[in-house]
């Protein structure tokens, strides 16, 4: 079940109240937040991080329990992640969680470790998979270990939050209050919020099959958010460029990135009915990095499609 609430002004408090023996986590908000996720499920297994990415898996471990998903978005996140990932953190560790494990976007292992755990999607959860990160704490009850998993990160002027609480299994999961927020284009999706204000965003769900230019047969939240707001804002024109990491001959991987670049297009205009007109595609290959090529998370990193916005 999917619900959602608007916090009230000025510091807000989420109550998720437990039986005892299970103890309340409290947790203030900045003003305006709101949110726009809120799920629990009586039995649950979460796996938490113990480490980076590495050798082809991120290191896990498997939290039992009765399970609590939330998702954020904080408004004024101008500055990146860490106010509010650090506001957070400081809250649980004065209220008796030790961290057991944290990192930060391309040390935890970028692409592959944010899309190896459960990490909420688009457009509710937006992750800059160059400007994220991540925690793993736990706090010992009566009836055993209470753990969280907690992911921050930021798109445009929003700040994005992903917080599952997973409480021992004899625990009574909280309750949760509906709102009448219709979700939407106007809940500010992340995407849509950096490329108003910033002029490109990166569509970071999108999942190519190594050096091939056909995307995987599956629904992307980027896309569907797109071609939803290229449907409202007939006015508007954008190009998808493609970017590769730096690992072969410069005119192969323009190649490359402008067919991964097309075949966005192609999804755009195929399934999602997107007008051709206002859409364009190209290819730069290596030569706009967002990390160094020298490691294998920031060439995965730099492995990406952008849409950028076009001048009216």
């Amino acid at each position: 079940m999917t619900l959602a609430r608007r916090a009230p002004r000025g510091l807000s408090l989420v109550l998720l109240v437990l039986a005892q023996p299970a103890l309340a986590l409290d947790l203030a908000w900045p003003d305006g937040s709101e949110r726009v996720i809120a799920r629990a499920e009586p039995r649950a297994s979460v796996p938490l991080a113990l480490g980076p990415f590495a050798q082809g898996a991120v290191p896990t471990t498997s939290a039992e329990g009765a399970l609590v998903e939330e998702v954020w978005q904080v408004p004024g996140a101008n500055g990146g992640t860490a106010p509010l990932f650090g506001l957070l953190r400081d809250q649980l560790t004065a209220q008796g969680y030790e961290i057991t494990f944290s990192c930060t976007d391309l040390v935890c292992g970028g692409f592959d470790f944010r899309y190896a755990l459960p990490i909420a999607g688009g457009p509710a959860m937006y992750v800059d998979l160059g400007d994220f990160q991540y925690l793993a704490a736990t706090r010992e009850t009566d009836a055993g270990p209470e753990r969280i998993s907690l992911t921050v990160s930021h798109g445009g002027e929003l700040g994005y939050a992903h917080l599952a609480r997973i409480t021992p299994q004899d625990a009574t999961p909280p309750v949760v209050t509906p709102s009448t927020r219709v979700a939407g284009l106007s809940a500010g999706p992340g995407l849509i919020a950096s490329l108003v204000t910033e002029g490109h965003a990166v569509l970071d769900d999108l999942s190519f099959a190594t050096g091939a230019s056909a995307l995987s047969d599956r629904r992307y939240d980027s896309l569907v958010t797109l071609a939803d707001w290229l449907a409202e804002e007939t006015d508007r024109r954008v190009v998808l460029v493609g970017h590769t990491d730096a690992e072969g001959a410069l005119e192969s991987n323009i190649a490359l990135s402008r067919a991964r670049a097309e075949a966005v297009r192609s999804a755009l205009i195929e399934t999602l009915g997107a007008d051709p007109g206002r859409i364009e595609a190209a290819g730069v290959g290596y030569l706009s990095p967002r990390a160094a090529n020298t490691r294998p998370e920031g060439r995965e990193a730099n492995r990406r499609v952008e849409v950028v916005l076009l001048s009216d």
